[in-house]
């Protein structure tokens, strides 16, 4: 047999007993980065914990400016420029411009109905990789999108131009 077919053989061989474990030795460990996932929020693994600014309120923005948030110690707000998903239909009760952006308030995750916009009233931008927080309420920056959750009541939402999920 010509060396580079062993090599390649071997190759193929270890690339299919890599996913074994051996049963003496108990099951194998994948060691995980502790670099934040870009799926974080969005199915993918949790990210590793970053420290969030603390701050009494604010007021962001996503670095792709599309997320414009206004963050308080008991809720936020996010509106959202560009998406190509589409908000459920406008319940009867809001008379303004519905869906354009997640608020966490009350305790509970639902679509904003505003006759206003936080687009453009920030220049404090939150990198991908940071986070803030204003009493209960923290906010993780990704490039995957923002993630906003209430700790006190684990509601709250993930946002981004492709996709939202509210929990």
């Amino acid at each position: 047999m010509a060396p580079m077919i062993r090599g390649l053989l071997a190759l193929a061989l270890l690339g299919a007993l890599s996913g074994c474990t051996p049963s003496d030795d108990g099951p194998v460990v994948a060691k995980t980065s502790t670099v934040p996932s870009a799926k974080a929020g969005f199915g993918g693994p949790e990210p590793a914990p970053v420290e969030a600014t603390v701050v009494d309120e604010a007021m962001f923005r996503t670095p792709s400016q599309n997320i414009a948030c206004a963050l308080t110690p008991s809720e936020v707000r996010c509106d959202i420029v560009r998406k190509s998903w589409k908000p459920p239909a406008k319940p009867a009760d809001c008379e303004l411009d519905w869906g354009n952006g997640l608020v966490v308030t009350g305790g509970k995750a639902i679509f904003t109905c505003a006759g206003d916009t936080l687009v453009g009233t920030s220049d404090t931008t939150l990198a991908y990789g940071e986070a803030m927080r204003a009493g209960s309420v923290r906010c993780d920056s990704s490039d995957a999108g923002l993630t906003c959750k209430d700790e006190k009541t684990g509601h709250g939402f993930s946002l981004a131009s492709s996709r939202y999920t509210l929990f």
